[in-house]
C-alpha cells in the first residue's frame, strides 16, 4: 500500500511541476548528501569482522562496503544524490580520522573490489559515491612520521579533539602526494570526489589546485571542504544557528534569511551532537521538530547534507557525538514518509534546484520564502510558532492559485487580493503556483449523480416495501 501511494503521489507532482522542468546550470553543486559512517552503518560481509567488540565503543563494530550496497535502494528513496563514506583508508581507529596508510582500504571494511562494487551500484541507482579524505593529520605510525619527517609539524587536534602529527600542507611535495592519491582513488575506484578534512593553516592554493585536478580526471567531481571557507564546503555557521532556532518551538527562521545561506547545510554530523539529542533536552518531540528542519534542508537553494540515523531519529542522550550503530531498524514511517515526500518534490522542481530565494512574510513565529525561476514559483512555509499562524501573501497574479504538495490543500486568492496560507503550529507546507482551476465540476457532477442514485435507490426501496405490505 505505502509503495502505491508513492507511484500516486511521484504522478500528482509530475502532473503540477513537470511543464516547467529545465536542464540547471553545470556550475552549481546541487546534491542531497547522505553520510555513513562506515563501520557503524550495517554489517554485510561477516567475512570481514577481523577484530569487532560491539561492546566497546572505541573498537570496530563490523559495519562494511557491503553493508552500504545492500542499502543503496532505501537511500535512494530519499532522494540522495551522492553519499559520503567516512575514511576508509587504512587507521588506528574505526573512525579513520587517524590514517595509517592512505592508498590502502582498512580490511575492516572491505576490498578496493568492494569499493568498485558499491560505486557501479551506486551509479546504477544514480547515485554519487565520494570519499572522507583526512589530510591534515595522521596517525603517530604513518609512515611519514618516521620516513617524511620533515612533513610533519607539531601535533595538534583533529576534526574529532585528538591530539595527532599535524601535516605541514605548505609544503609543495606534501600536495602533491595528497592530490596524486585522490587521483589514485579516482583511476582505481571510479569514486567521483572528496569530502576534505582542512584547517586554518591550509593554503588556499592546495584547495584550488585539488579541485583542477580532480576536475580534469572527472568533470563533474565534486570536493567539499570542511574547516575552511569555500563555497562547496561545510556551513558550520549555518549549522549552530539552525539548531538554535528549531530545537524548540517559538523562534523565527527570518535572521536565516538576512544574508546569503552559502555552502552545505546540515543541522548534525559526526563531529557534532544528535539535533534530536538538542530537541529532547529541550523537552520536545523530535519527529516534529525534525520535519521542520528537513523541509528546510531540502528547499534551500545548494546542497543538504544528512547523517546516516536521520531517519529514525537518533539520540544518543548526550552532548557528544553519536558513532553508534545506526538503528535503522527503528526509522519511523512518519518521518521517513516526509522524507520521501520531500525528496519528490524536490527532484520534480526546477524552482527548488535552481530557482531564485527570497523571504516574502513573517507572522510570528512562521517564516515564507519564494523560490522562483522564470518558468515556476514555489512557496515554503515553515510554521515554528506554539500555534496556529496566518501568512498574507501579496503580489499574486488573480486568477491564481497555491496548490499544497506536503498537506494536500490550495489556497485562492481572498476578496482583498491577498493569499492566506494557514499552517497549524509546527508545520510545514512547499506550494506550487498555478493557474487557477476553479471548482472540480467534474468531481461533482460525479458525486451528485452518486448520491442522486442512492437517494432514488432509497426511494425505490421504500416503495417496494410499501407495496409488499398493502398486497400481504
Amino acid at each position: 500500500m505505502q509503495y502505491i501511494r508513492k507511484i500516486v503521489f511521484i504522478l500528482f507532482l509530475l502532473l503540477c511541476v513537470a511543464p516547467s522542468l529545465t536542464v540547471m546550470a553545470d556550475e552549481e553543486m546541487e546534491e542531497r548528501i547522505y553520510y555513513i559512517l562506515v563501520d557503524r552503518y550495517v554489517n554485510g560481509d561477516n567475512s570481514n569482522d577481523i577484530d569487532i567488540n560491539i561492546d566497546d565503543p572505541s573498537a570496530y563494530h563490523g559495519g562494511d562496503l557491503q553493508g552500504i550496497i545492500d542499502k543503496l535502494p532505501t537511500i535512494s528513496d530519499l532522494g540522495i544524490t551522492t553519499i559520503n563514506l567516512s575514511p576508509i583508508m587504512t587507521a588506528d581507529s574505526y573512525h579513520g580520522f587517524d590514517p595509517l596508510d592512505h592508498q590502502t582500504i582498512d580490511p575492516q571494511f572491505g576490498s578496493v573490489a568492494d569499493l568498485q562494487n558499491l560505486v557501479n551500484a551506486a551509479h546504477e541507482n544514480d547515485i554519487k559515491i565520494i570519499l572522507d579524505y583526512a589530510i591534515s593529520h595522521v596517525s603517530a605510525e604513518h609512515s611519514l612520521v618516521s620516513e617524511q619527517s620533515g612533513w610533519i609539524a607539531e601535533s595538534s587536534m583533529n576534526p574529532l579533539a585528538e591530539e595527532l602529527p599535524t601535516v605541514d600542507l605548505n609544503r609543495e611535495d606534501v600536495q602533491q602526494y595528497f592530490i596524486e592519491t585522490a587521483i589514485y582513488w579516482m583511476n582505481n575506484a571510479e569514486v567521483d570526489g572528496f569530502h576534505v578534512y582542512v584547517n586554518e593553516q591550509t593554503p588556499r592554493s592546495f584547495i584550488d589546485e585539488l579541485r583542477q585536478r580532480i576536475n580534469a580526471e572527472k568533470e563533474d567531481a565534486l570536493l567539499i571542504i570542511d574547516g575552511a571557507n569555500d563555497e562547496n564546503g561545510m556551513n558550520p555557521v549555518f549549522q549552530t544557528e539552525i539548531v538554535d532556532i528549531l530545537k524548540q518551538p517559538g523562534q523565527s527562521l527570518e535572521e536565516l534569511f538576512s544574508e546569503n545561506i552559502p555552502g552545505v547545510h546540515y543541522v548534525e554530523s559526526a563531529l557534532t551532537s544528535r539535533f534530536a539529542h538538542e530537541a529532547v533536552k529541550e523537552g520536545y518531540h523530535p519527529i516534529t521538530r525534525w520535519k521542520l528542519a528537513v523541509t528546510l534542508l531540502y528547499t534551500l537553494p545548494g546542497s543538504t547534507f544528512l547523517y546516516q540515523g536521520v531517519e529514525v531519529p537518533m539520540d544518543n542522550g548526550v552532548d557528544e557525538p553519536d558513532h553508534r550503530m545506526a538503528e535503522l531498524n527503528k526509522e519511523d514511517d512518519e518521518l521517513v514518509h516526509h522524507l520521501e515526500k520531500l525528496a519528490t518534490i524536490r527532484k520534480t522542481s526546477h524552482a527548488l534546484a535552481d530557482g531564485d530565494l527570497e523571504l516574502i512574510e513573517q507572522s510570528g513565529a512562521m517564516s515564507v520564502y519564494k523560490r522562483s525561476t522564470p518558468e515556476q514559483v514555489m512557496y515554503v512555509a515553515i510554521n515554528n510558532d506554539t500555534e496556529t499562524q496566518v501568512a498574507s501573501l501579496v503580489d499574486i497574479d488573480e486568477n491564481m492559485q497555491l496548490r499544497g504538495l506536503l498537506e494536500d490543500n490550495i489556497v485562492r486568492q481572498q476578496r482583498d487580493g491577498t493569499y492566506k496560507v494557514i499552517l497549524d503550529r509546527e508545520t510545514s507546507n512547499i506550494f506550487i503556483l498555478e493557474e487557477d482551476s476553479g471548482f472540480n465540476w467534474f468531481f461533482i457532477s460525479m458525486m451528485v449523480i452518486i448520491f442522486g442514485g442512492f437517494v432514488a435507490f432509497i426511494i425505490a426501496v421504500g416503495v417496494k416495501n410499501r407495496q409488499f405490505k398493502k398486497q400481504a
